[in-house]
């Protein structure tokens, strides 16, 4: 058994820790293991675990707080690099906004558990905190794109960015059904709803952004 972290730095690292195997085991599983698991596979006590966090659905979104963080400071450099006008920024935004994602095995699998799962579980003040997080990333990176493109204020741009978000979420959903329901949907033969994510995804971003210029 490991020792107890007693450092600042050394608590630290164990929540780091905590954190690292929670997204290892949930790439493996697609699911959300339990603290007891997350426990096991770091080589310590589920009590301890819990002096970092008081539920297993705080520490997965922590770990899409991560995921967020990282995706908004890969944005930045990107926009500023869009050509203009915007209309003819969409189509590279959309090609490079989806790599970003694919280069995230987590973001958007917690992303869609966000609404039904996680949130459900949370305290109020934990949840704001993570909704005021996203707000003041999109405020600032709305801020960002408005500089670049003069067709953008920074309040369009913000709802832009949202709408992005959305589309991104909504599509990710529809196209990633339960192995069940997709078995089910094949064999209807419901040809409508077997769709690609990235092509849905590039060509919505698209003519979303498109219809903003």
């Amino acid at each position: 058994m490991k020792q107890n972290a007693i450092t600042a730095e050394a608590k630290t690292q164990r929540r780091a820790d905590f954190l690292a195997s929670a997204r290892r085991l949930f790439i493996q599983r697609q699911a959300l293991p339990a603290v007891a698991d997350i426990a096991q596979d770091t080589g310590l006590a589920k009590g301890t675990v819990y002096r970092y966090f008081q539920s297993k659905e705080q520490i997965f979104l922590a770990l899409l707080a991560e995921d967020f963080t990282g995706l908004f400071s890969a944005l930045e450099p990107l926009i500023t690099q869009l050509p203009q006008p915007l209309s003819e920024a969409a189509e590279p935004f959309a090609q490079r906004y989806l790599n970003l994602l694919q280069q995230s095995p987590t973001l958007l699998p917690l992303l869609a558990l966000l609404n039904a799962v996680l949130e459900q579980n949370l305290p109020q003040q934990q949840l704001l905190a993570f909704k005021q997080q996203l707000a003041n990333a999109l405020d600032t990176l709305g801020a960002r794109l408005a500089a670049c493109f003069s067709e953008l204020s920074p309040a369009s741009a913000s709802q832009l960015l949202l709408h992005s978000y959305a589309l991104t979420l909504g599509l990710y959903q529809c196209t990633h059904l339960p192995t069940a329901v997709q078995t089910l949907v094949q064999q209807a033969g419901m040809m409508q709803l077997q769709r690609d994510f990235a092509t849905e995804l590039t060509a919505a971003l698209k003519a979303s952004w498109r219809g903003f210029s």
